[in-house]
């Protein structure tokens, strides 16, 4: 009882504030002492709905696309909506780096090794990072990142680079990449949103979701869009919604409010707003984990993940190297806490001929103003760079000392710990905040709770919207695929 109360009054201040809105009659005990007030707010339209739909999800990244092809593929009306004028979101943008384990794709290519027993191997140390409040969930979605790969090969015709093209150059063979290496989002997303579109899905552009509408009951039955081109208000009637919003990184309120350690560094993007966030606050869901750190990236993101398929050393401003080369995150986040202010990563034509080439060519290209090279020699290389040429070639004496030894043991690089070769090529990064890992608190189920752990009848996350989805692309996924599911549970259930 006192449960329903307190859900009562935060709905009333939330309708009374407009952050809700209602269809209809007041909410049931919730009147104002005036009579049947809730059936409009000041400075708010009233609520017609124009449109209905089964299945409603806000954001087509990954995570919402995902999250439609379970609804999709059982019948149900799935309309997806975007603010922006192009769907996709900001996966389009990313590095297309996917961890997945057991799929048919590495079976074909001869990888060994199933997905249950990598998750067996990876739950303890979740468990020691102590940032998963739900073991369960997390399996679920680890399991779910490789269903997701095989379908959206198999269902939808997604293209992934094959195996062969780095199975054998000592890269890792955990993950996929989609069909010319990094970066290129397009062979994977363009085949799934095609498909749910074959299948039915409606996608809908330029809607910005503002508020959710409840009936008399409080509960949950649509939300208001406002088109970005038109400003004309479109209210949707839905049985079910799924927040797949992204995260927060690109709001400076947000960020400095929950990771202030964080708010100087400026964001990769311009569109992790936190909308969903906001919405799902505004229906009782609370956050958890938001003073995580956001992943910190290179402003030349795909760059930064060059060391897991090549050879390259990465130095300071100074011409020093100062951290391993072979995982993505370390360099952006060490360039941050060690205040250099920018890097250079330095490599070879390994990297332009290699299987990665497709991506290397085409960041050479659009940032000519930060590349360097082609340099015969380090003392032309780092004239080029503008560092000191006796810490450069002191940096690669040391470096090439560790390759010779075949253990770096200064910083412990595994992956393609190589001697370099002129011709040398230098692209200078800066450190940006990327995607942010604090969300909205979620049942097993994928759907939003209040600040007592009952769920939000009809509402569900996915994604960055959520707490802890990883780093890479795939958990996103995941996370929306098995939103999906317990999506079409729920809709069974209530039919039965």
């Amino acid at each position: 009882m006192d449960t329903t109360l307190n859900r009562r009054n935060f709905l009333k201040g939330a309708l009374a504030s407009g952050a809700v809105l209602m269809a209809g009659g007041a909410l049931a005990g919730c009147a104002s002492e005036g009579g049947n007030s809730g059936d409009t707010v000041v400075g708010f339209a009233p609520v017609e709905f124009a449109e209905e739909t089964d299945v409603l999800i806000i954001g087509t990244g990954i995570a919402g696309l995902s999250a439609a092809m379970d609804p999709v593929e059982a019948g149900y009306k799935v309309t997806l909506a975007d603010k922006r004028d192009t769907y996709g979101g900001e996966s389009f943008m990313a590095c297309g780096v996917m961890n997945v384990s057991g799929s048919e794709m590495q079976k074909r290519a001869g990888i060994e090794g199933s997905v249950e027993e990598k998750w067996e191997k990876y739950a303890p140390v979740l468990e020691k990072k102590g940032e998963t409040d739900d073991m369960e969930y997390k399996k679920n979605v680890y399991l779910g990142q490789t269903e997701w790969a095989n379908r959206v090969e198999a269902d939808y015709g997604a293209q992934f680079q094959p195996l062969e093209a780095y199975k054998d150059t000592g890269a890792p063979t955990s993950m996929l990449l989609p069909l010319n290496g990094i970066g290129d989002m397009t062979s994977v997303l363009t085949p799934l949103i095609n498909g749910l579109q074959d299948k039915g899905a409606t996608v809908e552009l330029n809607r910005k979701a503002t508020n959710f509408i409840v009936d008399s009951e409080g509960t949950v039955i649509g939300v208001r869009f406002v088109d970005s081109k038109t400003d004309k208000i479109i209210d949707v009637k839905a049985k079910k919604i799924v927040l797949a919003t992204g995260g927060f990184s690109c709001n400076q309120v947000m960020v400095s409010e929950y990771m202030p350690q964080q708010a100087e560094l400026c964001p990769l993007t311009v569109y992790s707003m936190g909308e969903g966030h906001e919405l799902g606050r505004s229906i009782g869901g609370v956050y958890a984990h938001m003073d995580m750190d956001s992943n910190r990236m290179s402003d030349l993101a795909q760059v930064t993940v060059w060391g897991y398929f090549g050879r390259n050393v990465q130095v300071s401003p100074m011409g020093r190297r100062f951290i391993k080369e072979d995982q993505s995150h370390d360099t952006p986040d060490a360039c941050a806490e060690l205040g250099l202010g920018f890097w250079w990563t330095i490599f070879d034509n390994q990297l332009i001929e290699g299987s990665q080439a497709w991506n290397v060519e085409m960041n050479m290209k659009a940032h000519e103003d930060r590349l360097v090279g082609p340099c015969n020699t380090l003392d032309e290389l780092a004239q080029a760079m503008d560092v000191p040429a006796e810490n450069l070639k002191a940096t690669f004496a040391e470096y090439d000392g560790y390759v010779d030894a075949g253990e770096d043991a200064a910083f412990g690089k595994k992956l393609f710990l190589e001697k370099l070769e002129a011709p040398y090529y230098a692209l200078k990064h800066f450190p940006f905040r990327y995607k942010t890992h604090g969300g909205l608190k979620i049942a097993t189920d994928s759907q939003l709770v209040d600040n007592q752990g009952n769920p939000i009848a009809n509402v569900y996350c996915c994604g960055s919207t959520t707490p802890d989805t990883g780093s890479d692309l795939s958990p996103n996924a995941g996370s929306g695929l098995i939103t999906g599911k317990a999506v079409v549970a729920s809709l069974q259930s209530e039919q039965a």
